[in-house]
Protein backbone atom coordinates (compact mmCIF):
# COMPACT_ATOMS: atom_id res chain seq x y z
CA UNK A 1 0.00 0.00 0.00
CA UNK A 2 1.00 3.61 -0.52
CA UNK A 3 0.06 6.20 2.13
CA UNK A 4 -1.03 9.63 0.94
CA UNK A 5 1.10 12.37 2.57
CA UNK A 6 -1.58 15.05 2.30
CA UNK A 7 -2.37 15.78 5.98
CA UNK A 8 -6.05 16.29 5.12
CA UNK A 9 -6.33 12.97 3.26
CA UNK A 10 -3.99 10.14 4.39
CA UNK A 11 -5.76 7.71 2.03
CA UNK A 12 -4.17 4.28 1.53
CA UNK A 13 -3.62 3.58 -2.19
CA UNK A 14 -2.33 0.66 -4.20
CA UNK A 15 1.47 0.33 -4.36
CA UNK A 16 1.62 1.10 -8.08
CA UNK A 17 -0.44 4.31 -7.94
CA UNK A 18 1.36 7.59 -8.70
CA UNK A 19 -1.38 9.94 -7.46
CA UNK A 20 -3.74 9.55 -4.49
CA UNK A 21 -7.04 8.09 -5.62
CA UNK A 22 -8.94 10.30 -3.14
CA UNK A 23 -7.28 13.76 -3.28
CA UNK A 24 -4.99 13.58 -6.33
CA UNK A 25 -1.77 14.38 -4.40
CA UNK A 26 1.49 13.01 -5.72
CA UNK A 27 2.46 9.87 -3.75
CA UNK A 28 6.22 9.92 -4.40
CA UNK A 29 8.34 12.51 -2.64
CA UNK A 30 10.96 13.91 -5.01
CA UNK A 31 9.91 11.10 -7.37
CA UNK A 32 11.79 8.74 -5.08
CA UNK A 33 10.33 8.07 -1.62
CA UNK A 34 6.99 6.26 -1.20
CA UNK A 35 5.26 6.35 2.21
CA UNK A 36 3.82 2.99 3.22
CA UNK A 37 2.21 3.67 6.59
CA UNK A 38 2.20 6.05 9.54
CA UNK A 39 4.64 5.09 12.30
CA UNK A 40 3.83 7.92 14.69
CA UNK A 41 2.72 11.51 15.05
CA UNK A 42 2.95 14.44 17.40
CA UNK A 43 2.42 18.18 17.62
CA UNK A 44 5.06 19.01 15.02
CA UNK A 45 4.64 16.27 12.50
CA UNK A 46 4.12 12.74 11.37
CA UNK A 47 6.55 9.90 10.72
CA UNK A 48 6.06 7.34 7.96
CA UNK A 49 7.67 4.04 7.07
CA UNK A 50 8.69 4.39 3.43
CA UNK A 51 10.74 2.84 0.64
CA UNK A 52 13.39 4.39 -1.57
CA UNK A 53 12.26 3.49 -5.07
CA UNK A 54 15.49 4.76 -6.67
CA UNK A 55 17.52 1.93 -5.18
CA UNK A 56 17.28 -1.56 -6.71
CA UNK A 57 16.48 -3.26 -3.39
CA UNK A 58 13.95 -0.56 -2.47
CA UNK A 59 15.16 -0.39 1.15
CA UNK A 60 13.00 0.93 3.95
CA UNK A 61 13.54 4.46 5.19
CA UNK A 62 11.64 6.90 7.40
CA UNK A 63 9.96 10.10 6.25
CA UNK A 64 9.48 12.83 8.85
CA UNK A 65 6.82 15.28 7.70
CA UNK A 66 6.86 18.66 9.44
CA UNK A 67 3.33 19.77 10.36
CA UNK A 68 3.40 22.38 13.12
CA UNK A 69 0.04 23.12 14.65
CA UNK A 70 1.20 26.38 16.24
CA UNK A 71 -0.98 29.33 15.41
CA UNK A 72 0.70 32.62 14.52
CA UNK A 73 3.46 33.58 12.12
CA UNK A 74 6.28 33.88 14.65
CA UNK A 75 5.63 30.42 16.09
CA UNK A 76 5.42 28.92 12.59
CA UNK A 77 8.68 30.53 11.51
CA UNK A 78 10.46 29.41 14.69
CA UNK A 79 9.17 25.85 14.28
CA UNK A 80 10.35 25.79 10.64
CA UNK A 81 13.76 27.05 11.72
CA UNK A 82 14.03 24.36 14.42
CA UNK A 83 13.09 21.64 11.93
CA UNK A 84 15.78 22.87 9.53
CA UNK A 85 18.29 22.97 12.42
CA UNK A 86 17.45 19.33 13.17
CA UNK A 87 18.37 18.46 9.58
CA UNK A 88 21.63 20.43 9.81
CA UNK A 89 22.57 18.75 13.09
CA UNK A 90 21.79 15.30 11.72
CA UNK A 91 23.95 16.06 8.70
CA UNK A 92 26.82 17.26 10.92
CA UNK A 93 26.62 14.16 13.09
CA UNK A 94 27.10 12.08 9.96
CA UNK A 95 26.91 8.32 10.16
CA UNK A 96 26.82 7.32 13.83
CA UNK A 97 25.74 3.91 15.07
CA UNK A 98 23.31 5.44 17.59
CA UNK A 99 21.64 7.93 15.22
CA UNK A 100 19.63 7.17 12.08
CA UNK A 101 21.50 8.55 9.06
CA UNK A 102 20.03 11.56 7.28
CA UNK A 103 19.39 10.75 3.61
CA UNK A 104 17.56 13.90 2.51
CA UNK A 105 16.00 17.17 3.57
CA UNK A 106 13.67 19.06 1.23
CA UNK A 107 10.45 20.99 0.80
CA UNK A 108 7.62 19.65 -1.34
CA UNK A 109 4.07 21.00 -1.56
CA UNK A 110 4.99 23.72 0.95
CA UNK A 111 5.89 21.12 3.61
CA UNK A 112 9.32 20.23 4.99
CA UNK A 113 10.54 16.64 5.01
CA UNK A 114 13.46 14.69 6.43
CA UNK A 115 14.27 11.22 5.13
CA UNK A 116 16.31 9.04 7.44
CA UNK A 117 17.60 5.53 7.80
CA UNK A 118 15.01 3.06 9.10
CA UNK A 119 16.11 1.11 12.15
CA UNK A 120 13.96 -1.90 12.86
CA UNK A 121 12.84 -2.53 16.40
CA UNK A 122 10.79 -1.06 19.20
CA UNK A 123 10.92 2.52 20.36
CA UNK A 124 11.42 3.35 24.02
CA UNK A 125 7.69 3.77 24.72
CA UNK A 126 6.89 0.37 23.19
CA UNK A 127 9.62 -1.30 25.20
CA UNK A 128 8.41 0.30 28.44
CA UNK A 129 4.85 -0.83 27.72
CA UNK A 130 5.98 -4.39 27.02
CA UNK A 131 8.59 -4.81 29.77
CA UNK A 132 7.50 -2.25 32.36
CA UNK A 133 9.80 -0.07 34.42
CA UNK A 134 13.48 -0.54 33.66
CA UNK A 135 15.85 -1.89 36.26
CA UNK A 136 18.73 0.26 37.45
CA UNK A 137 21.14 -1.83 35.36
CA UNK A 138 18.98 -1.35 32.22
CA UNK A 139 18.87 2.43 32.80
CA UNK A 140 22.65 2.58 33.27
CA UNK A 141 23.09 0.59 30.04
CA UNK A 142 20.69 2.90 28.18
CA UNK A 143 22.51 6.00 29.46
CA UNK A 144 25.82 4.42 28.47
CA UNK A 145 24.49 4.21 24.90
CA UNK A 146 23.13 7.77 24.90
CA UNK A 147 25.96 9.69 26.54
CA UNK A 148 28.47 9.29 23.66
CA UNK A 149 25.85 10.70 21.27
CA UNK A 150 25.21 13.67 23.55
CA UNK A 151 28.95 14.23 23.94
CA UNK A 152 29.34 14.27 20.14
CA UNK A 153 26.53 16.81 19.83
CA UNK A 154 28.18 19.01 22.48
CA UNK A 155 31.48 18.86 20.61
CA UNK A 156 29.75 19.97 17.37
CA UNK A 157 28.04 22.85 19.19
CA UNK A 158 31.33 23.85 20.81
CA UNK A 159 33.21 23.83 17.49
CA UNK A 160 30.48 25.98 15.89
CA UNK A 161 30.72 28.65 18.61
Amino acid sequence: MSQCLNPDCLQLNSQTTIFCQKCGSKLLLTDRYRALKILGQGGFGRTFLAVDEHKPSQPYCVIKQFLPQAQGTNNQQKAEELFKQEAIQLEQLGKHQQIPELFAYFIQDHRQYLVQEYIEGQNLAQELTEIGAFSEAKIINLLGDLLPVLALKLIILWVKS
